[in-house]
């Protein structure tokens, strides 16, 4: 697959992340044709969104907001790497650098992903008081993706000590 199909697909899933993101903590709801869209952040139900005061949506899009920066930003690095491919620069420093940074964006972005709901009901609760009910819940899309990124962040580390031995080596001859 070329380097540009991806980098293209990147940044169509970056794209895609905002506008669901915007979707999400705003009153729009998109429509096709007759049918609308229904588009909520995690743990809030389409009817919830709606009744929320713009204080409370703020508080909502601020700390959904953080694990989709820190996303945002390994989707960046991950996009510097994909042009240190294409000049062919596959172990150098700086795109092991830049694979170990998306591989820690996306791992923080995950956490960050699943403390978010229990800390927002929290934010809500301490706004207007109410119900004192926390929820917690853990996919396993989430935990794969935990998985995968220490993976990831274990090739690096494999890719740079590889680098490190085909330098010593070609001192040697």
């Amino acid at each position: 697959m070329k380097i540009s199909l991806i980098r293209a697909f990147l940044w169509l899933c970056v794209a895609v992340q905002a506008t669901f993101f915007f979707f999400a903590w705003t009153r729009f709801t998109p429509a096709i044709g007759g049918i609308s869209i229904d588009i909520t952040g995690e743990g809030v139900s389409g009817a919830a969104r709606l009744a929320m005061s713009a204080r409370q949506r703020a508080i909502g899009a601020a700390l959904a907001g953080v694990p989709l920066l820190v996303l945002g930003y390994g989707l960046w690095r991950l996009d510097q790497l994909l042009r240190n491919f294409r000049r062919r620069d596959w172990f150098t420093p700086q795109s092991i650098g830049h694979l170990r940074a998306f591989a820690g964006a996306t791992l923080a972005s995950t956490l960050l992903t699943m403390i978010e709901p229990p800390a927002r009901a929290l934010a809500f609760w301490l706004l207007a008081g109410g119900e004192r009910h926390l929820s917690a819940a853990i996919r396993s899309e989430q935990l794969i993706l935990l998985l995968v990124c220490g993976l990831f962040y274990l090739v690096t580390r494999l890719m740079q000590e590889g680098s490190r031995l085909a330098a010593e080596n070609e001192a040697f001859i």
